[in-house]
C-alpha cells in the first residue's frame, strides 16, 4: 500500500528519457559501480560508442 505513495508524478516524456538512458548504460560493457555509488567506464568503449552514434546521425546535421 505504501507505494500508492511513491507513484512517479513526472511526466511521461522525463521517464521515457530515463528509461532510455538506463537501457543505454546497461548496454555498456565495461561499466562498473564502485561501493560508493561512483561508475567507471572504458574510455575507449565510451568513445567508440560516441564515435558510432555520429555516424549513425549524421545525415541529421546540416554543415
Amino acid at each position: 500500500m505504501g507505494w500508492l505513495f511513491w507513484k512517479d508524478k513526472r511526466p511521461e516524456w522525463v521517464q521515457a528519457e530515463e528509461r532510455e538512458f538506463i537501457k543505454a548504460a546497461n548496454s555498456l560493457k565495461s561499466l562498473q559501480v564502485t561501493p560508493r555509488g561512483g561508475m567507471r567506464i572504458d574510455p575507449e568503449e565510451l568513445r567508440d560508442q560516441i564515435l558510432e552514434a555520429r555516424e549513425r546521425y549524421k545525415e541529421l546535421v546540416k554543415r
